[in-house]
């Protein structure tokens, strides 16, 4: 167990909090035939309990509990890591992923491919954080549309004037972006529509409207769901297949799945869940390192579920050559791919 720092391009705010570093805690696990698997968990800047040091100690037990087991017999092993350390769901998660990518690994093949390999690339969003000043947001979205990322996440549910400008520097900045609101859990139901309705009027090209009310208010949520002319995902309101199956009942339009809240078995039964009621898919991801956001571009990849793919923490962070060398994937602009 270790910790993973890395410092951000610019300081990233969202409606719970601002940070200027991330601070991670990761696990590497080794196989008797040799095979290793890497897992990292992130902290969080609206959950305060999720500290690196906290992450750290979790997975340190978890690694404990497991030695000396059968990898074959992996799902035990993490039933019994949510049971114990649930709360800690990033840790579970990391744990889970290093169990994963190392029996892949014995196998010959990659977690990609172990979920299907239904394709070698995927186009990634890249997001604008809530910063109240226009000029850095105009600065951040000029440098993405240069890079040439086509789809905008743009964090928002603080007061409607500054999150108001802050839609139109991105505009300005990058025209001819597609646009995804993250509201953080920052609205209420009307609040939520009013403003929604009034960026439409401006002509904004929105696809969704992520998490915009309370999560554990689900009702909020659907309600807003009901009467938005965009899917609303559920993003915090969905970390296991019971949450999904209460969303779609509730009248929920999309689903953000993040293996940081639910792990890649938990988020393969919560994909079933939204795909039998025929919702659209997002993954999303937390402030991971390049090599920490493995599993996720591996889950979104191997499954090819995905509408919308939120995997640009790495994006976002000062990283080294090496660091990206260890990630196991590629990242060229907007694609993060296999190649």
């Amino acid at each position: 167990m270790s910790f993973v720092e890395s410092p951000l391009k610019r300081p990233f705010i969202t409606a719970g909090g601002r940070r200027d570093r991330t601070v991670n805690a990761a696990i590497s696990v080794r196989l008797c035939g040799g095979a290793a698997g890497y897992g990292e968990a992130s902290t969080s800047i609206a959950q305060k309990h999720l500290t690196a040091e906290a992450l750290r100690l979790a997975l340190q037990k978890m690694a404990l509990q497991a030695r000396g087991r059968d990898v074959r017999d992996w799902r035990a092993l993490v039933d019994d890591a949510w049971a114990r350390h649930g709360a800690l769901s990033p840790a579970v998660a990391a744990f889970e992923a290093a169990l994963l990518s190392a029996l892949a690994a014995e196998a010959g093949t990659n977690l990609s491919y172990w979920l299907g390999g239904a394709r070698r690339r995927i186009e990634t969003d890249l997001t604008i954080s809530a910063s109240k000043d226009a000029h850095l947001t105009h600065q951040a979205a000029a440098e993405a549309a240069a890079a040439g990322f086509r789809v905008l996440k743009i964090k928002i549910g603080g007061r409607r004037e500054d999150d108001l400008a802050r839609l139109r520097a991105v505009r300005l900045a990058a025209p001819k972006a597609r646009l995804l609101l993250d509201g953080n859990q920052g609205f209420t139901p009307a609040a939520a529509l009013k403003f929604l309705e009034a960026v439409l009027k401006t002509g904004a090209p929105v696809e969704l409207f992520e998490q915009p009310t309370a999560k554990r208010d689900l009702a909020a949520l659907a309600f807003v769901a009901k009467r938005c002319p965009v899917p609303v995902a559920a993003d915090e309101s969905v970390a296991t297949v019971t949450d999904a199956v209460r969303a779609v009942n509730a009248g929920v339009t999309a689903i953000n799945i993040k293996l940081a809240k639910s792990g890649i078995a938990r988020g393969l039964e919560i994909a079933a869940v939204a795909r039998a009621a025929g919702l659209p898919l997002m993954i999303g991801c937390m402030a991971e390192t390049a090599r920490g956001l493995c599993p996720s571009v591996h889950f979104a990849l191997g499954t090819g579920f995905f509408t919308w793919c939120d995997l640009d923490s790495d994006v976002l962070l000062v990283e080294d050559i090496e660091s990206r060398r260890l990630a196991a994937w590629t990242r060229r602009g907007r694609f993060a791919s296999l190649d």
